[in-house]
């Protein structure tokens, strides 16, 4: 393992990592006591004052790299300074409890020659004994995520049988007690008997909607807040059987848990009978809005086209008159009453969009020496990340010696026919690996292969069915990763999926800037917000 020079103290950076995973570790695992352990232990090794790292409200289950911020820039941190930062945490579960987030981060450490240091497991990540108690205690943590989600699962079961509801309370009720069913709250229950009772009457959800924010009533989670009813709030509480009476009669509301119903012990909102008016009525509004014969519409880029100044995904759509059948990707912020300097209500017809991004595709023109172009850049990344020639060189000595002694331990009968060719599998695959450099988790193979297949994608975009342009759509880009100008009906940027980044790099009239790297800005979009921003001139 590559040993970071940390001999001269002065040009050591310290950070820490610091996080609470629920509101419920606030009083007992505060981050000013994580913090003060990590300044304490600085302090003793003789090392600077560290700078944090912090994390807030974020799950250890699917902690995706991507959702916590802070972490996240502190791998681009230890990334941009190799060899010269130590990185604290108070316990390891507090950098991760996921095994391949562990393994993923641990890794971006080694490369960029990083030390770790886990002050409750005493681990010091610049060591091989440090690195096989990492792994041990990554696997241990992962284990105890899955049993708390066992027991999470288990728990609400519980509650449920019991007539408890799990989750934030509904709208128009309002807690007694973790252990109590909810009550009415007297400021919300008159809107939502209001909101039952319009739509028993026929009323669009959207107008239910405009009807409880012209009383005054508002939405209101602990992730969101307060925030105006929409169309979508309005058709999800109508689905919510918790307002609904368990049974004809019966003055108990309902609680579900994995599809099964419950009686809860909440008061019901609404009678069964009404309830079954309720949903009678959606259930016909349901289907007079629709075709007598269903079609099931496939579009290029559901899901993958968003809003550039909004960054709202664009829904899908069909015009519902007998002369307008085109379709159209829309901005649903005006809708979901979230602001848009757009507007949020513009809409582009698909057909443009096609055309537009498939006269993307077929501009591209690449070199004949593109594949040595890619590795270059690819190499330079790669030794800006801290991986040298001479480290690539000590790593394949080290893997050689592994071979060796892997060879000698099958021979001598330590390991068995499966066990040794797994390990010199995957001694031959990191070798392998080492001759082309990793960059962002993607090796120079999978780019090249990318970049072989961009041409083939533009020649057959015009000819291509729906299915197969979406398919091209879900293979080169990010999700939502198509940014649109709705305003000026032209393509803004796209943020293509890894493997092709490099290669679409080269598209003529794109540029990348360093704050928002890996997204592809266009050149005529960049061009046009600069003439629309000037003031025009007098004369």
């Amino acid at each position: 393992m590559i040993q970071p020079d940390h001999s001269d103290n002065s040009a050591i950076i310290v950070v820490g990592y610091v996080r609470i995973s629920s509101e419920m570790q606030k009083d007992n695992y505060s981050i000013e006591a994580q913090k003060r352990a990590i300044r304490e232990a600085a302090k003793f090794r003789g090392l600077p004052e560290p700078t944090f790292f912090e994390d807030d409200e974020r799950s250890a289950r699917g902690e995706q790299i991507a959702k916590r911020p802070e972490f996240k820039r502190l791998l681009d941190y230890v990334q941009a300074n190799p060899g010269k930062v130590i990185v604290f945490v108070h316990t390891l579960d507090r950098w991760s409890r996921n095994v391949m987030v562990t393994l993923q981060s641990f890794r971006i450490l080694s490369l960029s020659r990083t030390a770790f240091i886990s002050l409750s497991e005493h681990i010091d990540y610049s060591t091989p004994e440090g690195m096989l108690q990492l792994t041990i205690l990554a696997a241990l943590a992962a284990y105890f995520s899955d049993m708390l989600a066992k027991h999470t699962s288990k728990g609400k079961s519980e509650r449920v049988a019991q007539g408890l509801y799990n989750g934030d309370i509904p709208f128009g009720f309002r807690s007694t007690g973790p252990k109590a069913p909810p009550e009415f709250d007297p400021e919300e229950y008159p809107g939502l008997r209001l909101l039952g009772e319009l739509r028993m009457k026929g009323v669009e959800a959207d107008k239910i909607a405009d009807a409880l924010n012209e009383a005054g009533y508002r939405t209101g989670s602990k992730r969101f807040g307060a925030r105006l009813f929409n169309k979508d709030t309005v058709i999800a509480m109508l689905r919510n059987e918790f307002y609904a009476a368990y049974a004809p009669g019966d003055d108990r509301g309902t609680v579900k848990y994995k599809e099964q119903r419950f009686r809860g012990l909440h008061p019901a909102a609404f009678t069964y009978d009404e309830w079954q008016k309720i949903r009678a009525m959606t259930q016909a509004m349901h289907h007079a809005s629709t075709r007598t014969e269903q079609v099931k519409h496939v579009y290029q880029f559901a899901g993958y086209i968003s809003c550039i100044h909004c960054g709202l995904k664009l829904r899908c759509d069909t015009g519902n008159t007998p002369d307008n059948r085109r379709q159209y990707y829309r901005d649903a912020a005006k809708a979901r009453r979230l602001p848009c300097p757009a507007g949020g209500n513009l809409m582009v017809r698909i057909d443009l969009v096609d055309e537009q991004f498939g006269d993307l595709l077929k501009s591209l023109k690449l070199p004949e020496n593109w594949r040595e172009v890619i590795r270059r850049d690819m190499v330079a990344q790669a030794l800006v990340a801290g991986v040298t020639p001479e480290t690539v060189e000590r790593e394949k000595e080290r893997l050689k010696l592994k071979k060796s002694r892997t060879i000698k331990l099958y021979k001598e009968g330590y390991i068995d026919e499966e066990e040794f060719q797994g390990e010199m599998a995957a001694a031959e695959l990191a070798l392998k690996q080492l001759n082309a450099p990793e960059v962002d988790g993607v090796t120079y193979g999978e780019v090249i292969e990318a970049g072989e297949h961009l041409p083939g994608m533009a020649a057959l975009w015009d000819v291509a069915t729906v299915e197969e342009r979406y398919e091209m759509v879900t293979i080169v880009l990010e999700p939502g990763g198509l940014y649109y100008d709705l305003e000026n009906k032209i393509i803004a940027a796209i943020k293509p999926r890894p493997a092709f980044l490099p290669v679409l790099r080269m598209l003529n009239g794109v540029m990348e800037f360093d704050e928002t790297r890996g997204l592809l800005v266009t050149e005529h979009w960049c061009e046009r917000n600069r003439r629309d921003s000037n003031p025009r001139s007098s004369a």
